[in-house]
C-alpha cells in the first residue's frame, strides 16, 4: 500500500490508501476531541448549573425512551450526557463541510469538504466502537454500566450506515449531491434538534416563561426532526438507491438498503421521542401562574424551616410534616418556589 500524499489526503482522493487514512485521522482526531470537551468543557459548565439535577434526570429519561437504556448509576449517566454533548459538535462540523455542495455549489474543492463531513462521522463512529469495545471487555463492571446491551444495540444500529457507505461513496460517488445532502440532513439536523433539547432540559416548565420556551423549543426541533430524518431523509434515500440501480451497482444497492432501513428505524425512535413531548407540552396551557415571585425572603425562611420536616401519607393523602401540623398545599408551593429560589 502506498502512503497518500498530504494533498490527496486534503481533497479526499478517491483511493482506498487515501480513504482509509482519512477515517483513522478523523477517528483518532474526534477521540481527542471528545474526550477533552466532555471533561474539560462541558462536566465542569454544568456541575456550575443550577439546573445540573434537572438536565440529569431528563437526560436519563431521553436516554432510557430513544435508546432503551437505564444507567447502573447517575454518574455513569452523567459522563455520557456530557459526552453526548460533545459528539454534537463533531456533528455539527461534518454537517457544515456538507453544505455547501448541499447548497449548489461546484468544483473540487466543495465535493472535498462533503466526503470529508462523512468522515468526520464515520471516524466519531469508528472510535466509538473501539472505544465500547475496550470498555466493555476491559473495564470490568465501570465498562459494563456504560455500555449496556440495549445501547451497544443501538450503536449498531445507528454506526451501520457510517461504517458501510462512507469509503464507498467516497470512492465511487464522491460527487453525488444527493449523497451530501443526505451526510448534511443526517448531521446538521441532529446537531440543531439535541442541542435546543439538551437547552429545553434547563428550563423551568412551572413558569409561564420557562413553559412558553419549551413550547417554542419542542416545535423548532420537532419541525427538524419531522424535515430531516423522515420526509426528506426518505427523499433522498430513494433518489439515492434508485441511482444505484440505474447504474447497475447491485453491492451497494442492497449495502445501501440495508442502511437505509437502519437508520429509518432510528430515526423513527428520535421522531416518536419528539413527537411525544410535543404533545405532552402542547396540551399544557399557558395560563399558568409563576408560583408566587414577590415572596419575602422572612417568609421563604418560615416556609423552608416547616415543611423540611418530613412528609406522611394518611387516607390516600400526601401531607406535609411542619412545625405548625400538616401544611396546606398553597405552602408546599410556595416552598418549592423558595426552595428553587434560594
Amino acid at each position: 500500500m502506498v502512503l497518500p500524499t498530504i494533498a490527496s489526503l486534503f481533497l479526499s482522493t478517491p483511493t482506498l490508501e487515501a480513504q482509509l487514512s482519512l477515517i483513522a485521522l478523523h477517528a483518532a482526531f474526534w477521540w481527542c476531541f471528545i474526550n477533552w470537551a466532555s471533561k474539560s468543557v462541558v462536566d465542569p459548565f454544568v456541575k456550575l448549573q443550577p439546573w445540573e439535577e434537572q438536565w440529569l434526570q431528563l437526560n436519563k429519561q431521553f436516554f432510557k425512551n430513544s435508546f432503551f437504556t437505564a444507567f447502573s448509576s447517575d454518574a455513569d449517566a452523567f459522563d455520557f450526557a456530557c459526552v453526548f454533548q460533545a459528539i454534537l459538535m463533531q456533528h455539527f462540523v461534518g454537517g457544515v463541510l456538507c453544505l455547501p455542495s448541499t447548497l449548489g455549489l461546484e468544483g473540487r474543492a466543495f465535493t472535498a469538504m462533503a466526503c470529508h463531513g462523512a468522515l468526520c462521522e464515520a471516524g466519531w463512529e469508528l472510535q466509538d466502537i473501539v472505544t465500547r469495545v475496550h470498555q466493555r471487555l476491559l473495564q470490568g463492571e465501570k465498562g459494563k454500566g456504560l455500555n449496556p446491551l440495549p445501547l451497544l444495540l443501538v450503536v449498531l444500529v445507528h454506526h451501520a450506515m457510517g461504517q458501510s457507505m462512507a469509503i464507498p461513496m467516497n470512492l465511487y460517488y464522491a460527487d453525488n449531491r444527493d449523497y451530501h445532502e443526505l451526510v448534511f440532513l443526517l448531521q446538521v439536523a441532529a446537531f440543531v434538534a439535541l442541542s435546543l433539547q439538551s437547552y429545553g432540559y434547563t428550563l423551568n416548565v412551572k413558569t409561564k416563561t420557562g413553559l412558553f420556551k419549551i413550547k417554542v423549543n419542542i416545535a423548532i426541533s420537532w419541525l427538524a426532526i419531522l424535515y430531516s430524518r423522515v420526509v426528506r431523509f426518505a427523499i433522498v434515500g430513494y433518489r439515492l438507491a434508485s441511482t444505484f440501480y440505474m447504474d447497475g451497482n447491485l453491492r451497494m444497492l442492497y449495502v445501501g438498503i440495508s442502511a437505509l432501513v437502519l437508520m429509518g428505524l432510528f430515526n423513527a425512535t428520535i421522531f416518536l421521542d419528539a413527537t411525544q413531548k410535543l404533545v405532552k407540552f402542547a396540551k399544557m396551557p399557558l395560563t399558568t401562574l409563576d408560583a408566587k415571585p414577590n415572596q419575602s425572603n422572612e417568609h421563604c425562611d418560615r416556609l423552608c424551616r416547616s415543611v423540611l420536616l418530613g412528609k406522611s401519607h394518611a387516607g390516600g393523602k400526601t401531607q406535609f410534616i411542619t412545625l405548625h401540623g400538616s401544611s396546606d398545599v398553597s405552602d408546599v408551593a410556595e416552598f418549592e418556589f423558595c426552595r428553587k429560589s434560594a
